[in-house]
């Protein structure tokens, strides 16, 4: 295996809206009607590693110790599919990824595993992108991920339709303003309405 190719991990942190956004205005792009501001939460994290392999057939994806369903694996490959465009490779995957808290439970999961997924799929992939540029990458699979680049309370715009670049923008770091987020988990499956 080429050396750009090499495995890469990458860790990344759920988020809470504090001001939601609502709909989308551009659902291909994934691009928000309304801006929404979160606070990224510590001590909710994701594990991910990526790794390209010469022979594969098709991406895997192990996620939280199990082999991925067939829609938690296509949106996997959709982010791949792009990571793979700019990188110029056709190598499938093997995604292994871990939640350190309830996943599909309403904590953001989805946010903090695509922030993750783009952070390592890129560096597996031989290439380095810039916050900015990681934070667009990420939101094209959930806008929230755009959000769970950053640490702290982070930004993200509506988006006008056909829009590429929007990326999620840090506002202040965690401690700016005093305030508490409690987590009390009481279910650990997962919701029963997702959200997306």
């Amino acid at each position: 295996m080429p050396p750009s190719l090499l495995p890469a991990r990458a860790t990344a942190h759920a988020n809470i809206a504090l001001a939601k956004y609502w709909g989308k205005s551009d659902i291909t792009r994934n691009l928000p009607a309304v801006p929404s501001i979160s606070l990224t939460l510590e001590e909710l994290v994701t594990e991910t590693e990526v790794r390209f392999e010469p022979g594969r057939k098709h991406d895997q994806l192990l996620l939280d110790g199990r082999r991925a369903t067939a829609a938690e694996t296509r949106r996997t490959t959709e982010l791949l599919d792009r990571v793979r465009a700019t990188a110029g490779i056709e190598h499938r995957a093997t995604v292994t990824s871990t939640n350190h808290f309830p996943t599909a439970a309403g904590l953001a999961s989805s946010a903090s595993g695509f922030a993750a997924l783009a952070a390592a799929a890129t560096r597996a992939s031989g290439q380095e992108l810039d916050l900015t540029r990681l934070s667009a990458l990420a939101r094209r699979s959930s806008a929230s991920a755009a959000r769970s680049v950053f640490g702290g309370f982070v930004e993200l715009a509506a988006g006008a339709p056909g829009e590429d670049g929007l990326a999620a923008e840090p506002i202040a770091p965690s401690g700016h303003w005093d305030l508490r987020l409690v987590v009390a988990i009481t279910a650990a499956g997962p919701k029963s309405v997702g959200s997306t």
